[in-house]
């Protein structure tokens, strides 16, 4: 199992700053997400940063039966983002990194036969696209971060589109995001050092 070290970031106290996964906002969403997901070719979710969008989605989609007939795929605009999420994720799920949960970036690929999660970069899905363009290992494809818009996504956006030829009347989600409260403090004479 992934060691959680790698991924959780501890605060000053020691403790993990991170939410249980059921307790992120994208969780109160689940049904009506995999049930559009799983009757229309596109389903556009807007959720804000802190929502649980990146991790949980593809999780909740394997809940909801829809790698049944293929690859969960979700794609990543850098590689070392496809690599954190992924690892999250099985983390998450309790699995090893490269079993159920797998990514595939820029020479290394640790998916196996027993994936069904497989995050990539979207310069890797255009690979795909191109030894095969109705992508049939693919049951799901989930464009994620797609507002940084680059190359790569809009020509995503436009293979992608022969699957759908109109993004009219498609279900729009808007999940809100988290805040957190921020406290300001000022101090009252210079450190003698920036480091300790």
């Amino acid at each position: 199992m992934a060691d959680s070290s790698d991924i959780e970031a501890k605060n000053a106290n020691g403790a993990l700053n991170v939410a249980e996964p059921s307790e992120l906002p994208i969780r109160r969403f689940t049904r009506e997400i995999t049930d559009a997901v799983a009757i229309n070719p596109v389903t556009v979710v807007i959720a804000d940063t802190g929502s649980g969008k990146t991790t949980q989605i593809s999780q909740m989609l394997l809940a909801g039966g829809l790698s049944e007939d293929g690859l969960i795929g979700i794609t990543q605009p850098r590689r070392v983002a496809a690599v954190t999420v992924a690892r999250r994720v099985a983390f998450e799920m309790g699995c090893e990194c490269g079993t159920t949960v797998g990514y595939t970036i820029r020479f290394e690929d640790r998916c196996s036969p027993d994936t069904k999660i497989k995050y990539l970069t979207d310069g890797c899905l255009i690979r795909e696209c191109l030894e095969d363009p109705q992508l049939r290992k693919y049951s799901v494809i989930v464009l994620d971060e797609a507002h940084e818009r680059s190359i790569d996504t809009d020509i995503l956006f436009g293979l992608l589109k022969q699957f759908s030829r109109y993004f009219d009347d498609c279900p729009v989600f808007q999940v809100p995001g988290r805040c957190f409260p921020v406290d300001i403090s000022y101090l009252t004479e210079a450190p003698m050092s920036y480091i300790e």
